[in-house]
């Protein structure tokens, strides 16, 4: 810094510059087109090319439980999916880092929407909403990755703001409250749907559902606050029914495999996504599909870091139209020779060995000397645009669908001693999956039914650990887990400080008023 400062001093005085990488709040807010633009920006935070932290949420959010195991090519989940991360693995920092610099995007809009329409400040509203809704779904994530964390609800300045920059941890239960703040603003002034060229941005039925999905995560462990059990089924009665979705433009949509099409991205099943377009600017894209998809299913280079246990597969029943799509069973190999496997080679997995074996030859693909699962699949297909980098591809991320709500509102009603109306919609989603009708009627069957139909329909949305944790049942799960499913066969025991994440150990250092979880 003193080479910098000196090198500063012996420069031209009459030397300037002009900052082409950012614009002045003056600049950007100078008019409703510049508010638009500026809330845009929160959205693309969820999506910009420091890819990382995508398929690092993915693993923190689906690892670690009873079905998750390596992929072909080993586990990039490893350490987390047997428990043995420490405070200093890379994927804390990355979705630390993403979920911060959205909320700081967001704060910037909500504090100065206000400028661009001076004398009608009422129309700034909806762009408040929008920032406050993204802000609000970043620190749900993070208050149940990590529990209570910092809460910045103003606007960053200068280096100067310190006491903003290193604010210390506030409670979970403050956080949350802040999240219920940002999404009741957000449902109150937001339009009920979005279409045309506004699809895709967050609207009332958005926030309702998101509100639903919070009261319901309250409700569960560690807050305990079962009286959320009813404010989450009051909060999703107002989006269910014939009438609620049509005004609020939602459907359980009747094919599933046809959710996740790039050719019907946005569509009414969707409640809230996030855009990705592989373009000259932006060759990354959704890295996902290359983490996941097995290698040769769409363009022959994926890299296959995941995989789900063959039990996870027999869970499904054989007319259930979810699981050729959630789990790539068999497929034929596309793309140059590679692991074994050619162009058009038959590719099937093999759970007594526990590899996918090529038919051609009998051999097993890539590896032979470890056990994986099977790749998962439930995204769209298609391969990467030409042009875009070995990990780009166009998929949108999706982070919550209206069978989410269907089985959250279900799941509300168990709790809350409404098991007659809770069994319909369990049926409404198995129905669309050509599964058989669950016949459970008491309340604890029917919560097991619900809690299973989750695993079914959503694995692989970045729920299954934020429901293990709400339901207390991380330990089981543990309990549950094998070690032929772990590559090392080393499975860390269950100890409470894992049902939270360690805050970074690069954001303890950084800020001194930060404390640790727990054990960690």
């Amino acid at each position: 810094m003193l080479i910098l400062a000196l090198g500063i001093v012996s420069c031209k005085d009459n030397l300037e510059e002009s900052p082409y990488s950012s614009l002045s709040k003056e600049v950007v807010f100078k008019d409703e087109d510049g508010l638009n633009q500026a809330t845009i920006g929160v959205y693309q935070a969820w999506t910009a090319p420091d890819f990382v932290d995508i398929s690092s949420r993915f693993i923190l959010t689906e690892s670690g439980h009873r079905y998750a195991t390596a992929g072909i090519l080993g586990s990039g989940a490893d350490p987390y999916y047997r428990f043995g991360h420490v405070s200093t693995s890379g994927a804390f920092e990355a979705v630390w880092s993403r979920f911060y610099k959205i909320i700081f995007r967001a704060n910037t809009v909500i504090a100065n929407a206000k400028l661009a329409v001076p004398g009608e400040e009422e129309e700034a509203d909806p762009y408040v909403a929008e920032a406050r809704f993204l802000r609000g779904y970043a620190y749900f994530n993070l208050v149940r990755l990590f529990g209570g964390v910092p809460l910045i609800l103003t606007e960053v300045t200068s280096l100067s703001d310190e006491d903003i920059i290193f604010a210390p941890r506030e409670t979970d239960v403050a956080v949350y409250d802040a999240i219920i703040a940002d999404l009741n603003f957000a449902e109150a002034n937001l339009p009920d749907s979005r279409g045309g060229a506004e699809l895709g941005r967050v609207s009332a039925g958005s926030a309702k559902a998101m509100l639903g999905k919070v009261y319901l995560t309250m409700a569960g462990k560690p807050l305990n606050k079962t009286e959320n059990y009813q404010k989450a089924v009051d909060k999703f009665a107002e989006i269910v029914g014939p009438v609620n979705e049509e005004k609020y433009d939602f459907e359980l949509i009747p094919n599933f495999a046809d959710v996740f099409s790039l050719d019907n991205e946005r569509n009414r099943e969707i409640v809230l996504s996030f855009g990705y377009f592989v373009n000259s600017s932006n060759p990354n894209g959704n890295i996902l599909p290359f983490n996941l998809f097995p290698a040769g299913l769409v363009n022959g280079d994926e890299q296959t870091n995941y995989g789900l246990t063959y039990d996870f597969y027999k869970l499904f029943e054989k007319t259930d139209t979810r699981r050729p799509f959630t789990l790539v069973d068999r497929y034929v190999f596309t793309g140059g020779a590679r692991a074994g496997a050619q162009e058009g080679d038959s590719i099937i997995y093999n759970p007594t060995i526990g590899n996918y074996i090529i038919k051609r030859t009998n051999a097993s693909l890539a590896h032979d000397d470890f056990k994986y699962g099977i790749a998962y699949g439930k995204l769209a297909r298609v391969p990467r645009p030409a042009g875009a980098a070995v990990q780009g591809y166009s998929a949108d991320l999706i982070e919550m669908r209206f069978s989410d709500v269907l089985l959250s509102y279900a799941e509300a009603l168990v709790e809350t001693g409404k098991t007659a109306l809770a069994l319909p919609l369990l049926n409404r989603v198995r129905a669309r999956a050509k599964a058989t009708p669950s016949k459970a009627t008491a309340a604890a069957a029917l919560r097991t039914a619900i809690r299973a139909e989750r695993r079914l329909e959503l694995t692989g949305e970045m729920t299954t650990v934020f429901d293990i944790r709400r339901w207390g049942t991380l330990q089981q799960e543990i309990a549950a887990m094998s070690e032929d499913q772990i590559v090392d066969n080393v499975l860390i025991p269950y100890s409470p400080r894992l049902e939270l994440y360690p805050i970074p150990q690069s954001q303890i250092d950084a800020n001194p008023n930060l404390r640790q979880n727990d054990g960690w």
